[in-house]
């Protein structure tokens, strides 16, 4: 299996873009390594392996081929830079000479800027734009491995994919767009190739996830489902970041490419097939509120405000503060108390229990009609017995029923 990708990518905002090439080969796709992930909302989120903290002090977290969690030997030989770590038994790791597979230098034509790889296909790109143009015909040629495994010498040519922009450009979309309840909605000028959409998720925790989604370029749009954005993140998590890169891709297939050579430890198959593509992508990466914030009415605003107390919107009445994301005086003091001293309120019963006792409800009746503390000392007298009963209403509405919005009178 081989693959030659010419990548164009680009921010969206503009500016150069940055151009690479990517070229690889193995012997045989099967030994290829899995990519596991699950299906959410018709993307893919990739999965991270979890061995539950089994791993031994020489094994690592990996997936097999069935995509199971297991922990395998890290190969651990100290090997030079013309080999390579294996393992002759399970449980002995050792070096080898590396063999590579390959097909010799490749060379790229049509290209912006001609280009000339040797195995291993080291290419650091450029900067100053991309290595394609729209719909250009492009061709490589392989000289092939030679002595060593790998492909023989071929030539083929591929036609390149037009640039992809978004329009509107991303950069545009409002930060309720990113981190409201809605799918994120991408938009550009419709095409005919392959569309994929990666975003990357970091949580406000620090967590961080991957997931992908197919588009289709001859309709020009795609929504990235909320639902797949929260899969990535740990429940009661809120989203801090996201990127999205969106890819334009075309693939030119061949199956009828002639191999050589051999491999230690795999089967080097006699025809192989390539894929020769060409891809642009725009990249662009949103911030979100910080800690004390929300999105409201597409803004970021502090949640911790008088205007805005523990939510959007949320406004404490005239001669109230925010305290805790909860409003806190005497306007919010009557509302609280009238909502936990009736009906199924968590202080219902204390305040029931002092109203269904006749002795308590004239102690009640009297501190209501007292304007002074030499008053309020005249009741409690006359009804010692009672002074509990009734303090069990106060007593809840500041212990649990309405603490921060009875602060100030819970204090006196």
């Amino acid at each position: 299996m081989g693959a030659i990708t010419v990548i164009e990518a680009h921010a969206t905002t503009g500016g150069n873009a940055t151009s690479t090439i990517a070229a690889g080969f193995i012997p045989d796709a099967a030994t290829a390594a899995p990519v596991c992930t699950k299906t959410i909302a018709g993307c893919e989120v990739m999965l991270a392996p979890d061995c539950n903290g089994t791993c031994g002090a020489k094994q690592f977290c990996t997936f097999d081929q069935g995509c199971t969690a297991t922990c395998k030997p890290i190969c651990d030989a100290t090997c030079s830079d013309t080999e390579e770590c294996y393992f002759p038994t399970p449980t002995t790791s050792a070096c080898r000479q590396r063999q590579s597979f390959d097909a010799g230098t490749l060379t790229l034509s049509g290209t912006t800027t001609p280009v000339t790889l040797f195995p291993p296909y080291s290419f650091k790109g450029i900067d100053s734009g991309s290595l394609f143009n729209d719909g250009a015909e492009l061709a490589v040629t392989a000289t092939g491995a030679g002595a060593g495994a790998g492909y023989l010498g071929f030539t083929e040519s591929f036609t390149a994919t037009h640039v992809f922009r978004t329009e509107p450009s991303l950069d545009k979309l409002g930060i309720s767009d990113i981190f409201g309840a809605g799918d994120v909605p991408i938009r550009w000028t419709a095409g005919q190739d392959d569309i994929t959409v990666t975003a990357t998720v970091i949580a406000v925790s620090g967590k961080a996830g991957t997931l992908t989604c197919k588009g289709d370029d001859t309709t020009g749009k795609f929504d990235l489902p909320r639902q797949a954005i929260k899969a990535v993140l740990a429940t009661g998590d809120t989203l801090g970041s996201l990127t999205v890169a969106v890819t334009r891709n075309k693939v030119h297939s061949i199956y009828d490419l002639s191999t050589t050579g051999t491999v230690p430890d795999g089967d080097v198959q006699a025809v192989g097939w390539l894929d020769l593509a060409t891809s642009s992508t725009e990249t662009t990466s949103f911030a979100g509120c910080s800690n004390d914030q929300q999105v409201c009415d597409n803004a970021c605003v502090d949640v911790s405000t008088n205007a805005h107390c523990g939510s959007c919107g949320n406004a404490c009445a005239s001669g109230d503060s925010c305290a805790t994301d909860t409003c806190s005086g005497p306007a919010a003091c009557n509302a609280c108390f009238n909502t936990v001293s009736t009906g199924n309120g968590v202080c219902a019963s204390a305040y029931a229990a002092c109203t269904n006792d006749a002795d308590c409800t004239v102690l009640k009746t009297c501190l209501a009609a007292c304007t002074d503390a030499t008053c309020q000392q005249t009741c409690v007298t006359a009804h010692p017995n009672s002074v509990t009963l009734y303090n069990m209403g106060p007593n809840c509405i500041c212990s649990s029923g309405c603490p921060t919005e009875c602060s100030a009178a819970c204090q006196q």
